[in-house]
């Protein structure tokens, strides 16, 4: 009878074994190392975390890009969530590429209050014994402030004082941009395109709307595959790769730049790019050019390029997120034709090949 029990404890044990959760060595020791650091922000910043309701929190980071003392920063998207109620399932947190030596960095935007919180990670702080570290040890940047839309666009010469002071790490225009942007609820296609893009500005929302006049003119079809040719090259071409999930690697994407003098031949100055919709199997398909005009959209945005570059580039970009269905108002075909069954993306981009005289739109 023991034996039986004996025998039975021990089958037990090892069906814990197999079917426990597997952890990777080191992990749970980050997840509460980070926890701890969510804690002293939070001691710190408790005035811009404190919301009635979670989902008016928004959290901006480039945690999962960069590293804190060599390890690894995706772990503390854990806390971030379980403390703060930030994900990106509820739309609020925003991870944003950097370089691998950029430090990492916390941005906290409190919708209800209009307030703001900076966190800048000291990059040689080692995660163990953080409860034990000092402030000045665990923080190289510390910034609670005010950042209200109005305040901003009454008093931009402040503002700018304060970006050339870096209060926001040199980050200030694109986490300012993104919070702003954000209280617009942005479609989820633009919001993960700011996480490629690192920012949010006229040039990206214009890409949105080009890929979705796109998808009208030549709408998917199951056989068919989408190529571009990012010409000329401006921030466009990053939502368009992430909507349309062209990219280079997948050799469905090509950039060419174009000068201001080569410009000049071009039959239409607001040339916005070449798409293709090539037949995967036989070859041949659509092409469709078109253009976006900025004099029109800012003309009806009542917006002039005049007084500080980030200032009236917002105030576009927060027109333009308020106007999102308007986007035909601004964008037209210049061309577009049947290719021939036996062309392929290759006949119009060839090294050597300029893809503006293969389709007749460029002037000697």
């Amino acid at each position: 009878m023991r034996r039986n029990i004996g025998n039975g404890l021990i089958l037990l044990f090892f069906i814990f074994l197999l079917f426990r959760e597997p952890r990777a060595s080191g992990i749970p020791s980050f997840s509460q190392n980070f926890s701890l650091l969510i804690e002293k922000v939070k001691l710190q910043a408790i005035e811009v975390l404190d919301v009635k309701e979670k989902i008016n929190l928004l959290t901006v980071t480039n945690a999962s890009f960069t590293r804190v003392g060599g390890e690894e920063t995706l772990s503390i998207l854990d806390p971030i969530y379980e403390q703060l109620g930030c994900s990106q399932g509820r739309r609020n947190l925003i991870l944003l590429r950097s370089v691998p030596q950029h430090p990492l960095y916390l941005f906290f935007f409190n919708r209800e209050k209009e307030k703001a919180a900076y966190f800048e990670i000291n990059p040689k702080l080692r995660l163990e014994n953080l409860e034990t570290k000092k402030q000045e040890e665990i923080f190289s940047r510390i910034i609670v402030t005010d950042l209200s839309r109005e305040e901003l666009f009454k008093n931009p010469t402040r503002w700018e004082k304060r970006f050339k002071e870096k209060i926001f790490g040199g980050n200030e225009v694109r986490l300012i941009s993104i919070s702003f942007l954000w209280m617009e609820r942005l479609p989820q296609e633009i919001l993960k395109a700011i996480e490629l893009h690192d920012h949010l500005c006229p040039g990206l929302l214009s890409g949105y709307s080009i890929t979705k006049f796109v998808l009208d003119e030549i709408p998917p079809m199951e056989s068919m595959d989408y190529f571009v040719i990012g010409s000329p090259v401006w921030c466009k071409d990053d939502i368009i790769q992430s909507i349309l999930n062209t990219t280079p690697g997948k050799r469905n994407f090509v950039v060419l730049p174009i000068t201001d003098k080569e410009k000049e031949h071009l039959k239409d100055k607001n040339v916005a790019g070449i798409f293709l919709q090539i037949d995967r199997k036989g070859g041949g398909g659509k092409a469709l050019v078109v253009g976006f005009d900025w004099k029109n959209l800012e003309e009806e945005a009542g917006i002039r390029r005049e007084g500080f570059p980030w200032e009236w580039r917002l105030r576009l970009a927060l027109y333009m997120a308020r106007h999102l269905k308007d986007y035909q108002k601004y964008i037209y075909v210049i061309k577009k034709f049947d290719m021939e069954k036996d062309e392929k993306p290759e006949t119009y981009f060839s090294i050597g090949m300029n893809p503006w005289k293969k389709m007749g739109l460029w002037i000697e």
